[in-house]
Protein backbone atom coordinates (compact mmCIF):
# COMPACT_ATOMS: atom_id res chain seq x y z
CA UNK A 1 0.00 0.00 0.00
CA UNK A 2 1.26 3.34 -1.33
CA UNK A 3 0.76 6.14 1.36
CA UNK A 4 0.67 9.93 0.11
CA UNK A 5 1.10 12.78 1.71
CA UNK A 6 -0.57 16.10 1.18
CA UNK A 7 2.02 18.80 0.72
CA UNK A 8 1.37 21.80 3.75
CA UNK A 9 1.32 24.48 1.14
CA UNK A 10 -1.64 22.65 -0.60
CA UNK A 11 0.23 22.36 -3.80
CA UNK A 12 1.40 19.23 -4.52
CA UNK A 13 2.02 15.65 -3.04
CA UNK A 14 4.32 13.74 -1.60
CA UNK A 15 4.26 9.96 -2.21
CA UNK A 16 5.95 7.48 0.23
CA UNK A 17 6.50 3.92 -0.97
CA UNK A 18 7.61 1.57 1.55
CA UNK A 19 9.29 -1.42 0.06
CA UNK A 20 11.35 -3.83 2.06
CA UNK A 21 14.04 -1.90 3.35
CA UNK A 22 13.89 0.68 0.67
CA UNK A 23 11.67 3.59 0.31
CA UNK A 24 10.76 5.87 -2.29
CA UNK A 25 9.64 9.28 -1.93
CA UNK A 26 9.09 11.52 -4.98
CA UNK A 27 6.73 14.20 -6.40
CA UNK A 28 3.12 13.03 -7.73
CA UNK A 29 0.33 14.81 -9.55
CA UNK A 30 -3.15 15.31 -8.10
CA UNK A 31 -5.14 13.64 -10.60
CA UNK A 32 -2.35 10.52 -10.04
CA UNK A 33 -3.63 10.80 -6.13
CA UNK A 34 -7.01 10.55 -7.27
CA UNK A 35 -6.80 7.51 -9.43
CA UNK A 36 -4.70 5.16 -7.21
CA UNK A 37 -6.69 6.25 -3.71
CA UNK A 38 -9.94 5.50 -5.80
CA UNK A 39 -8.70 2.03 -6.94
CA UNK A 40 -7.99 1.24 -3.73
CA UNK A 41 -3.88 1.47 -3.80
CA UNK A 42 -3.07 4.34 -2.10
CA UNK A 43 -4.05 5.88 1.44
CA UNK A 44 -4.02 9.92 1.34
CA UNK A 45 -2.55 11.37 4.46
CA UNK A 46 -3.36 15.10 5.05
CA UNK A 47 -0.63 15.86 8.14
CA UNK A 48 -2.60 19.43 9.11
CA UNK A 49 -6.47 17.65 8.68
CA UNK A 50 -5.27 14.97 10.90
CA UNK A 51 -3.10 17.24 13.17
CA UNK A 52 -6.40 18.97 13.85
CA UNK A 53 -8.63 16.15 14.27
CA UNK A 54 -6.06 14.55 16.88
CA UNK A 55 -6.24 17.99 19.30
CA UNK A 56 -9.74 19.05 18.61
CA UNK A 57 -10.81 17.13 21.95
CA UNK A 58 -8.01 19.16 23.74
CA UNK A 59 -9.29 22.39 22.27
CA UNK A 60 -12.95 21.84 23.39
CA UNK A 61 -11.90 21.16 26.74
CA UNK A 62 -9.92 24.42 27.27
CA UNK A 63 -12.87 26.40 26.44
CA UNK A 64 -15.40 24.43 28.86
CA UNK A 65 -13.10 24.12 31.74
CA UNK A 66 -13.87 26.61 34.15
CA UNK A 67 -11.28 29.51 35.21
CA UNK A 68 -8.70 28.26 37.46
CA UNK A 69 -9.94 31.38 40.08
CA UNK A 70 -13.75 29.25 39.50
CA UNK A 71 -11.66 25.85 39.97
CA UNK A 72 -10.15 27.19 43.37
CA UNK A 73 -13.09 28.44 44.59
CA UNK A 74 -15.12 25.39 44.36
CA UNK A 75 -12.40 23.52 45.51
CA UNK A 76 -12.33 25.86 48.80
CA UNK A 77 -16.28 25.96 49.06
CA UNK A 78 -17.60 22.06 47.75
CA UNK A 79 -14.49 20.23 48.30
CA UNK A 80 -11.80 18.16 45.88
CA UNK A 81 -14.53 15.83 45.10
CA UNK A 82 -17.15 18.10 43.57
CA UNK A 83 -14.13 19.92 41.92
CA UNK A 84 -13.33 16.42 39.98
CA UNK A 85 -16.79 15.50 39.17
CA UNK A 86 -16.55 19.40 37.24
CA UNK A 87 -13.41 18.38 35.85
CA UNK A 88 -14.34 14.81 34.79
CA UNK A 89 -17.88 16.09 33.22
CA UNK A 90 -15.75 18.01 30.65
CA UNK A 91 -12.99 15.30 29.91
CA UNK A 92 -16.37 13.36 29.28
CA UNK A 93 -17.93 15.28 27.09
CA UNK A 94 -14.42 16.07 24.95
CA UNK A 95 -12.96 12.17 25.13
CA UNK A 96 -9.36 11.92 23.75
CA UNK A 97 -9.99 10.05 20.21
Amino acid sequence: MRIIYKVNDGEGFEEIIFDGPTTITNSIDKEDVDQLVADGEATLYDSSRDMRTATEYQRNRFQEYPSIQSQLDQIYHEGIDAWKETIQAVKDANPKP
